[in-house]
């Protein structure tokens, strides 16, 4: 077993490491002659409806993704009516009001949000009052509202129009009506919109297991994302659902012109979302951070160097670890932010704590009890499922995921939780292959192959993935290579990232079939297009060697992957630009590479470049010099030459970040 706990994290095969990426968002274009629209001066508008209080069947959930949805919009500048439980009358009602204050307020982007029920009738969608009697089909179409209405009403306005829809639970009224199909139909081809449903037409949608469902949970966790136009929030956002579901509800997109907005317009952040609360930590030395920081990411990338700050605070709690000066607007600012954009409720309660006076505050105290405590004992049993056994290669921003090492110290914990989500969400094959993980870590091969098979006969992607792997390694199940292979093919099928990658491998190798190198680069370059950053850091390699492309290619798929946040094509970009490997030689070029690697990882690229920082080109030595005395964490000559005040910068640099506060 000992074999597959090491490559069950990640593989590496005759030289290609492989790491899971993204998968693309489900898109339709249809014809239309409006112009993309971007941002203007007009207001930000939207509409956003919950319906939960059925009298034929609740859907909790709908009022809290709505609630969510409502308090995430206004701290992107929107204004929002929200709607809770609304009847027929109420819909119509608040639909005419909305759509007459867009054109009145001449909006720049309008926004309408449904959460509840939603049935399709002859290729129509019809959404659900909380009121409706519905007895059959004259009265389906009498007491509901048509979405045909709802696009011509809001389509009065001149700004880009989006619509999302969270309503495609299973059908309530199969007794009723025999003829309903299941999920909504297709929405019609409407220009000038972007229309937005929670899973596929004619799919049925998840409500979800904690407060939000699986679609709502992914958009309030990348509408904030800065500098993202919508298209690629909406890809992170289909990421996230079929994540959390294994791959069994993806969200469907269609729009009439690729549009140019952005929900949180501005410069990209200084590093993903771990960093930034590192950088934050580290530059306030504050233990309380320090410790929230260490909650959020048990195996994060500066888990040593906040242990170290903790130690050192508790042996001097009065002595002043760090030499910053503090920007207490920046500092506020900084926060709070982080802390909507990572969901994080401990962030933001330190927020309330730290600015009770705050200008966020009103905002902080109503947004914070809608995000996933950190109390395991606030969570549901499919909630700490998810929190203890998700696959790190399925991580989003509420569940990072964890390594099956540290799966393995809370077993115990991680099998009950998910023995009784299996229990209360039988249908949801997602908690079968959680479970089977959980059992895996805890030694327990057999009932986890089991749980495998059965969970990957339902179709979930990270169950195909994991039975191939044992099929693969001889794990629990007789070794067969070419078993593995056409569960990685099913996989990849079902849209898993991971189960192409592992094709590739499998065809690369020859392992279990006919070699396709050709269709092994083809996957590489799927993954690559969708983020996995080792993929491209791959065919970064294959380029150098003349089996891809050309050598002149290989750095710009190094900087994809350091782009990627993958430490090894930050050095391998680095050491093209400082050698002039195919391309111009620039020290410039290769000293940011190397920052970037700096923090990229868990300390390891900083070991290489002190161990090996004579192999560096002297202007390559004189650049890092340079930069890091600007930062203020050098204070020798600029010579080239690399030594302890050198190392000590470099030190500095992936502890405080490249500026001074």
């Amino acid at each position: 077993m000992s074999n597959w706990l090491r490559d069950e994290q990640g593989r590496l095969r005759e030289g290609l490491l492989f790491l899971v990426g993204l998968f693309a968002v489900c898109l339709v274009l249809v014809p239309g002659n409006a112009p993309a629209q971007g941002l203007s001066s007009g207001a930000r508008m939207a509409l956003v409806i919950g319906n939960s209080d059925y009298n034929f069947q609740k859907l909790p959930n709908a009022r809290n993704d709505a609630e969510s949805i409502a308090a995430t919009l206004q701290t992107l500048k929107f204004d929002v009516r929200l709607v809770l439980d609304a009847t027929r009358e109420t819909f119509r009602q608040e639909l005419e009001t909305f759509s007459a204050e867009t054109v009145q307020n001449n909006a720049s982007a309008v926004l309408v949000y449904y959460a509840g029920h939603g049935v399709q009738l002859q290729g129509k969608n019809y959404l659900i009052p909380v009121d409706a009697d519905i007895e059959g089909v004259e009265t389906l179409v009498s007491e509901s509202l048509h979405f045909d209405d709802l696009l011509k009403k809001v389509g009065s306005s001149e700004a880009f129009k989006m619509v999302f829809l969270d309503a495609c639970q299973n059908n309530p009224f199969h007794e009723q009506i025999d003829n309903l199909q299941a999920g909504l139909a297709p929405p019609p081809d409407v220009s000038g919109f972007l229309i937005g449903f929670a899973t596929q037409p004619g799919k049925v949608a998840f409500d979800g297991a904690g407060n939000n469902s699986p679609y709502a949970t992914a958009l309030l966790s990348n509408l904030r994302t800065p500098g993202k136009e919508v298209l690629s929030v909406l890809a992170k956002v289909n990421q996230n659902v079929r994540k959390e579901t294994g791959g069994a509800q993806v969200p469907y997109v269609q729009f009439s012109v690729k549009p140019e907005f952005f929900f949180n317009p501005g410069a990209e952040p200084d590093g993903d979302l771990e960093r930034r609360m590192w950088k934050l930590a580290a530059r306030q030395m504050d233990p309380q951070l320090l410790t929230l920081y260490l909650q959020r990411y048990p195996e994060g990338r500066f888990v040593s160097e906040a242990k170290t700050l903790l130690r050192r605070h508790e042996q001097d709690p009065e002595g002043a670890l760090a030499d910053l000066p503090v920007n207490l607007a920046s500092l506020e600012e900084e926060i709070w932010s982080s802390a909507l954009d990572a969901r994080n409720r401990p962030l933001l309660e330190y927020y309330i704590e730290r600015f009770p006076n705050g200008r966020n505050v009103e905002q902080a105290h109503k947004l914070v009890t809608q995000m996933v405590p950190d109390n395991p004992d606030s969570l549901t049993s499919a909630e700490l499922c998810r929190k203890f056994a998700t696959h790190p290669n399925d991580s989003t921003v509420i569940y990072q995921g964890v390594s099956l090492n540290r799966l393995a110290k809370n077993a115990g914990a991680a099998v009950n939780a998910c023995e009784k989500a299996v229990a209360k969400f039988p249908e949801d094959a997602h908690y079968q292959a959680l479970l089977a993980r959980a059992y895996a870590a805890n030694g327990k091969t057999d009932e986890a192959v089991e749980l495998y098979r059965k969970a990957a006969a339902a179709g979930d992607t990270r169950a195909l993935v994991s039975l191939g792997l044992l099929y693969e390694l001889g794990q629990g199940l007789p070794k067969n290579l070419e078993k593995a292979r056409e569960l990685f093919e099913q996989a990849y099928a079902h849209g898993s990232a991971d189960g192409a990658i592992n094709l590739a491998v499998s065809l690369y190798s020859g392992a279990g079939g006919q070699r396709d190198v050709p269709r092994a680069i083809t996957l590489l370059e799927f993954a690559s297009s969708e983020g996995a950053a080792r993929a491209t850091y791959n065919l970064g390699v294959f380029a150098k060697e003349g089996i891809y492309e050309t050598p002149e290619s290989a750095v710009g798929f190094f900087e994809r992957a350091a782009r990627q946040g993958y430490a090894e094509g930050a050095l391998a970009a680095a050491a093209i630009y400082d050698e002039g490997f195919h391309t111009e030689k620039s020290p410039a070029k290769a000293s940011d590479l190397l920052l970037s690697a700096l923090t990229a990882d868990s300390g390891e690229t900083l070991a290489k470049v002190t161990g090996e920082a004579r192999s560096w080109s002297k202007d390559t030595i004189t650049e890092l010099q340079s930069r890091m005395k600007t930062a203020g964490y050098y204070d020798g000559a600029l010579d080239g030459l690399p030594g302890p005040r050198f190392s000590r910068g470099l030190e500095q640099w992936r502890l405080y970040g490249g500026s001074p506060s």
